[in-house]
């Protein structure tokens, strides 16, 4: 018999300051961005967390983004699970490659969530389609651009 675990949702916005507290407090004492000082990084964590829990489409960003990461987190570990049964050694395939091609994954997830919950898409889809000459001419000149660049790089 399946647990209902429903009544979760209830707690879902505490969830929410949670993950983003702790994960600007991660990133904040490895990087050492404001110094070594515990005090400030737990304030800035704070404020950070608090903004992005009191902002209804900020919460919903964390909502929709959280359980994507957690899939791929997971989805890493069993790989990595499974190489280290099958080579006994990870370090080998642990290369800059995988590295990356897992970082592009969390990239997508995290441009997709806000293209979904921010609706980005249909101001750039009005644009390339009610002003199809604008959007032409920037495209022209982008791609103009890129074309000098490399014509000239060599």
């Amino acid at each position: 018999m399946a647990i209902d675990i429903s009544g979760l949702s209830y707690f879902m916005p505490i969830f929410g300051f949670l993950f983003v507290f702790v994960i600007v407090y991660a990133l904040l004492s490895k990087t050492e961005l404001l110094g070594d000082n515990k005090f400030i990084n737990l304030l800035i964590s704070f404020i950070i967390a608090v903004i992005f829990s009191t902002l209804g489409s900020m919460q919903e960003y964390v909502q929709t983004v959280t359980p994507w990461f957690v899939v791929l987190v997971i989805a890493l570990f069993f790989i990595l699970i499974i190489i280290g049964l099958s080579q006994q050694k990870i370090s080998e395939v642990m290369k800059p490659g995988f590295v990356w091609v897992f970082i592009i994954l969390l990239i997508l997830v995290f441009l997709i969530s806000a293209i979904k919950v921010f609706s980005i898409w249909q101001p750039i889809k009005e644009f390339v389609t009610m002003e199809g000459s604008i959007a032409g001419a920037i495209i022209l000149l982008i791609i103009a651009a890129i074309t000098a660049w490399v014509l000239t790089k060599s």
